[in-house]
């Protein structure tokens, strides 16, 4: 299968008098995968998601799965449920640490061989284990990461950051910056996504379709998800700058680690909205699974003979870069004063973590 798409978003930031006045956002191009598998089975279309999507995979997977059992009018078993809770719960752990251990500590040689074999143990950890002894090698895999995290200061959910590390380093590094470059005090807007939207979104998907997922909103609402936006619905935070985008991501790994060491009944009760799905009418069924970058959700309608007549499916990034989304509304307004401040907001952009690559380019930079 070859797929010919626009895989990367384009931000520019137009400047004047040393701030920026405007946020455009020129979207990627979404797979056609309505077009490409209408009239197949869905089976296929559930092959073929690992090569379709590098990132969060086994999300889309599990949505797809879910959606489809409630368009058969079926109801997976409590204990698949839990599996499946469990598996996008270890998934989001692992691509948030990935994102954490790569964009953030690529620069420091020192940490460059602990990262490594970290980054391995986490690969392990999404390996099926030798069926001979799955629960020994899961423990020595889950120790070895303990291990690596607290080396380089990821604690546990009360203590995040552990001083005297090279983490808490950086997050002094990401203070400072922030402080001396006026990032401090960034207003927290808490238009946040949540499963209480999962219903209205999931009737557009279905009945508008793409025109719907490829600039998402609700009732005029483009709402942020991801990690910051489930951390401040727990917490209503002030603030929404990069340091606290980066406290919300290691938090959030902490407690990841501890529930994926929790049985899967427990892990389950803890994010009871990991995994939801939706009976649509006849045929018809959508899911939403909250993955490493927000929320997503899929929608599917079958025909008659149970192939595919309509897939539809949106991911996080499509909130997050909306052209009048979180990014837009953050950076708008900023001052920009040179170098440190044009870092703070790559730093920021990055934050929102896109499941694509992205290019950040400034239009009227000359006095910045």
């Amino acid at each position: 299968m070859t797929l010919t798409f626009r895989n990367r978003i384009d931000v520019t930031l137009s400047v004047a008098d040393q701030l920026i006045v405007g946020v455009d956002i020129q979207p990627r191009t979404r797979p056609p995968l309505e077009r490409l598998f209408a009239g197949k089975p869905a089976e296929m279309l559930l092959a073929a998601l690992p090569r379709l999507f590098s990132l969060c995979a086994g999300a889309h997977q599990v949505a797809l799965l879910s959606a489809l059992e409630a368009a058969r009018g079926e109801q997976a078993a409590p204990s698949t449920r839990h599996r499946r809770i469990q598996a996008v719960l270890a998934e989001r752990f692992a691509e948030l640490m990935r994102g954490l251990l790569i964009a953030s500590m690529a620069d420091n040689r020192s940490v460059a061989q602990p990262v490594q074999r970290l980054l391995q143990a986490i690969a392990s950890l999404q390996t099926p284990s030798d069926a001979d002894a799955p629960q020994q090698s899961r423990a020595a895999t889950l120790s070895q990461i303990k291990m690596g995290m607290v080396a380089l200061g990821i604690g546990w959910p009360a203590e995040p950051v552990l001083p005297g590390t090279p983490l808490a380093s950086m997050m002094d590094a990401a203070r400072k910056a922030a402080d001396d470059g006026g990032w401090s005090h960034m207003p927290a807007e808490h238009d946040i996504l949540s499963a209480a939207d999962d219903g209205a979104i999931v009737t557009r998907l279905i009945d508008v379709g793409s025109a719907f997922a490829e600039a998402p909103e609700l009732d005029g609402r483009v709402p942020e998800t991801g990690v910051w936006a489930r951390y401040a619905e727990r917490h209503q935070l002030a603030s929404a700058g990069p340091v606290e985008r980066l406290s919300a991501k290691i938090a959030e790994i902490a407690e990841l680690l501890r529930l994926i060491e929790a049985d899967e009944a427990e892990a389950a009760a803890a994010d009871p909205h990991a995994v939801a799905s939706y009976g649509l009418g006849p045929r018809r069924g959508a899911a939403a699974v909250e993955c490493a970058r927000g929320r997503l959700h899929h929608a599917i309608e079958l025909d008659a003979h149970g192939t595919v007549s309509r897939f539809e499916y949106l991911a996080p990034t499509e909130w997050n870069f909306h052209p009048r989304g979180p990014v837009v509304r953050s950076l708008t307004g900023v001052a920009l004063r040179g170098t440190v401040d044009r870092h703070a907001v790559h730093t920021m952009v990055g934050s929102f973590d896109p499941c694509v690559g992205y290019h950040l380019a400034f239009r009227g930079m000359a006095d910045a």
